[in-house]
């Protein structure tokens, strides 16, 4: 009985794991945050959010630059990662969910049967 206990915990860590990622991906904010050193209309390297018109933004590995993009690029990438982690949040919470309900169910069946 105490290794279905164990068993229905564990499926609720996905449970827990895809409601952070789903809730964090939804109160994600619009704003367009660049990772490295952003590159202003004049040319200037400027701290803080990136704004429409911004050329460059470089992104960072330590020190060196290992990629550019653009205002639009940055804006992009960020909306495909939020929709990315709602969409892994879902699955997480729909398998862990699934799971600990079957092995409640089958728990509580046995329980009943015996």
């Amino acid at each position: 009985m105490k290794y279905r206990v164990t068993l229905v915990a564990l499926f609720l860590l996905p449970v827990l794991w895809g409601a952070g990622s789903l809730v964090g991906a939804l109160t994600a904010s619009a704003e367009v945050k660049c990772p490295g050193e952003n590159v202003g209309k004049d040319g200037e390297e400027r701290p803080g959010p990136m704004r429409p018109g911004d050329t460059q933004c470089s992104v960072l590995d330590g020190s060196v630059a290992v990629a550019t993009r653009t205002y639009e690029q940055q804006q992009s990438l960020q909306s495909l990662q939020r929709r990315r982690d709602a969409g892994n949040g879902c699955l997480l919470l729909m398998y862990g969910t699934a799971g600990a309900l079957l092995t409640w169910r089958a728990a509580k069946s046995v329980r009943d049967g015996a």
